[in-house]
């Protein structure tokens, strides 16, 4: 416990005694916790293990990597609606087809003849701000109509 000490006439309590604080003391508290970063600096090392293992293999493999995502990008320039799959301008008619060609170059894992693995890769849609919405809708309708069905719109990250 610690004593406050107090000058004679300034109010100390009664005569020869000291008042009690609460503070608490913590000099004791930082010293020990010095000493034991100290000693455990000095053990660390020590505590190195050097028995060799042989640890079994893993029989799991290894995760595939995730296709590169397929972009279809709507935009109007001069009054008329312009489609591109990728960089790749295309027609309204041909949007299902090439699509289809982009996710292929871009997911290598995927077997040539399957067009269901295909089609359930997800699309990513961005359209101009100003774009009327019935433009993304028809984007969307083609889509669907060449077999997507998991479509995705794409906003601008503003952070």
């Amino acid at each position: 416990m610690a004593a406050k000490v107090s000058a004679p006439g300034h109010g100390g309590g009664k005569r020869g005694r000291m008042d009690v604080t609460a503070d608490p003391n913590v000099i004791p508290f930082i010293d020990v916790m010095l000493v034991l970063l100290i000693i455990f600096m000095i053990a660390a090392p020590i505590s190195s293990v050097d028995i060799h293992v042989t640890m079994p293999v893993s029989k799991v493999d290894p995760s595939k990597r995730p296709p590169r995502p397929t972009w279809v990008s709507v935009n109007a320039e001069g009054g008329s609606v312009r489609v591109f799959v990728m960089n790749d301008e295309v027609s309204w008619d041909s949007l299902g087809e090439r699509t289809i060609e982009a996710v292929r170059t871009n997911s290598p894992q995927i077997a040539p003849g399957d067009d269901y693995e295909v089609k359930q890769q997800r699309i990513y849609i961005r359209a101009d701000a100003d774009l009327p919405y019935r433009n993304v809708v028809r984007t969307m309708n083609m889509l669907q109509n060449g077999g997507f069905t998991k479509i995705g719109l794409v906003a601008e990250d503003r952070r």
